[in-house]
């Protein structure tokens, strides 16, 4: 029996559910990337399957270069992990994406007879498993304590939201406070203008096995809940990109030591 194979139309199928499967595995780690490195990691991953394709002839050999070369590449080129756990994080959640989505179409293409519409059942599996992904957020947030915030600083004060985490546990060594953590925005211009001195702490967490996390100490912090605000004077501020926070509903990330 003959198979006639289109190149096109395989290249820019798989390139296709590669970029999909990227970009699905992003959200899932609340991770910002940029198009352009998904859609160099898609053509990489898809180009390098392609070779092996044309080149091994044992399919065996060529699904083994596929799953423990091409697609860890892809991966990283998309990614650009420097930590081994991380890396393995990436590539475990770029598979589960691969599969949900074979799933979801082999479903959608049996059932509702679209079986030469490939493209419609793919938009619409993305599109169902990003709604799954936020559904499951939404009742995430309904479990944890957002609170409005109050930080006191020398430029006045700013009301901010604040994410109750009771496993963020992290103390600065060198005063014995525990950790909050900032989207380093709220207070870059006060560090530019050298009104917090920013240091260094250890830390291990934030996705990292070890690390240096920059710090600053504000004059004090409100947590406005219920009738009788608590006050924390000269908390620690850690201070952290916004691709740590999973949306925009808070601005810090509050000890779980903060209600002692």
């Amino acid at each position: 029996m003959k198979y006639v194979l289109y190149v096109d139309v395989w290249f820019l199928t798989n390139f296709t559910m590669d970029s999909a499967a990227l970009i699905i595995a992003g959200r899932m780690m609340k991770r910002r990337v940029r198009i352009v490195r998904i859609l160099l990691g898609s053509f990489a991953g898809t180009a390098g399957s392609m070779c092996l394709f044309f080149f091994l002839h044992d399919y065996t050999w060529y699904q083994l270069g596929v799953h423990f070369l091409v697609n860890p590449a892809m991966v990283w080129i998309c990614y650009r992990s420097r930590r081994w756990k991380e890396f393995f994080s990436q590539w475990f959640l770029t598979y589960l994406s691969v599969i949900l989505l074979g799933g979801f179409l082999e479903w959608g293409i049996s059932s509702s007879g679209l079986g030469r519409n490939f493209w419609v059942c793919l938009a619409g599996a993305v599109l169902f498993i990003i709604a799954a992904e936020k559904i499951l957020g939404i009742f995430h947030r309904q479990g944890h304590t957002v609170y409005d915030l109050l930080l006191v600083t020398a430029e006045g004060n700013i009301p901010v939201k604040g994410f109750f985490d009771t496993g963020n546990l992290l103390v600065d060594p060198t005063v014995g406070k525990p950790v909050h953590i900032i989207k380093r925005e709220i207070l870059k211009e006060q560090m530019e203008k050298g009104m917090l001195l920013p240091r260094l702490i250890p830390f291990h967490s934030l996705g990292e096995e070890d690390g240096m996390l920059e710090t600053v100490t504000i004059e004090g912090m409100y947590i406005l809940k219920g009738e009788q605000p608590l006050y924390l004077k000269r908390p620690v501020m850690g201070l952290a990109k916004e691709k740590l926070f999973q949306d925009d509903t808070y601005d810090v990330i509050l000890n779980g030591r903060s209600m002692e």
